[in-house]
């Protein structure tokens, strides 16, 4: 899933925030390191145009989208945008350029989303949902590492705040601390960008941890290299994580493989042996009891691998 603008992105007003006498039912976009003002808007799947609003109020210049992750409305534009209804656009596509028509304050992109959504009037009927959650579940996906885990990880972790810090100088949607992750150094507070890289990051813990999403989890909290009480904080960490959630049939093929890993290194180690003691025996035999010298050779290169297989 493509984030919605280049750069370096900022939340400037989360989903659900209290606006009088309703709730903001999507989240507010601007950037870090540069002016948002007339940037191009990107369309985070391949979708359909379903509406365009032609700039007034409440919504500016406005396009909606509708994708596999439901309808998208994207708000506020610069200029009327340069796509139609009934038009095809790639993930990624441009859908219009930042600006502050309608009911704004200044330049920044609204988008929201509803999964089961549809568009009448420019309105939207379903309920919508924080548009952070799909892109969480997008690149949870691309890993392969379990979506509804991950949602559950990014509210223990922050409560899918992107602009919160911890004591420990954990930062944004994710909390990683970017001392130990200097590639996220300015980074943190993109919550694109963080929860794409803590989902890599957990495909790596997991596939270190050989599925193993309980070690996994607790490495993200703690580090690999805990122990004692430090890496107990971890497991319960994992635990509240894990706590009702329907990965048992994963977990359950994880240690199915791991059980069969284990039975044929077993049956290895007692080959290996038993190759060993047929070479010692062989040892023992004067030379010329071979049949030929093929044999000597082939008795000469089962010696070597027993002592190094590689």
């Amino acid at each position: 899933m493509i984030p919605p603008l280049d750069g370096i992105i900022r939340v400037t007003d989360v989903f659900g925030t209290a606006r009088g006498t309703y709730s903001h039912g999507g989240i507010d976009l601007g950037l870090t390191n540069d002016y948002v003002h007339r940037k191009p808007i990107r369309s985070p799947e391949a979708a359909e145009v379903v509406a365009i609003f032609d700039g007034g109020y409440p919504y500016g210049n406005a396009v909606a989208i509708k994708g596999a992750s439901g309808v998208w409305r994207f708000m506020h534009m610069d200029e009327p945008p340069p796509v139609a209804v009934g038009q095809t656009v790639p993930a990624g596509g441009v859908l219009g350029l930042v600006g502050s028509t309608g009911n704004s304050t200044g330049p920044h992109l609204h988008m929201d989303v509803a999964p089961e959504g549809e568009i009448y009037d420019f309105k939207i009927s379903g309920e919508r949902v924080d548009p952070l959650k799909l892109y969480a579940d997008a690149y949870a996906t691309a890993v392969g590492y379990d979506s509804e885990v991950f949602r559950s990880q990014i509210t223990m972790e922050s409560g899918w705040d992107p602009n919160i810090s911890s004591f420990a100088d954990a930062e944004g949607v994710a909390q990683i601390i970017p001392r130990w992750h200097p590639a996220m150094r300015g980074k943190t507070f993109d919550p694109f960008a963080s929860l794409d890289y803590a989902a890599n990051l957990m495909a790596a813990h997991i596939a270190f941890r050989d599925g193993d999403y309980r070690e996994a989890l607790a490495d993200y909290n703690t580090g690999r290299n805990s122990s004692g009480d430090f890496r107990n904080e971890g497991y319960h960490y994992a635990e509240i994580i894990l706590r009702g959630k329907d990965v048992m049939a994963t977990t359950s093929e994880l240690e199915l493989l791991r059980a069969d890993r284990d039975r044929n290194h077993a049956q290895k180690l007692g080959a290996l042996h038993h190759l060993g003691v047929t070479i010692e025996l062989l040892n023992r035999i004067d030379p010329s009891a071979f049949a030929s010298d093929e044999d000597r050779a082939a008795h000469d290169d089962a010696q070597k691998y027993y002592h190094d297989p590689k």
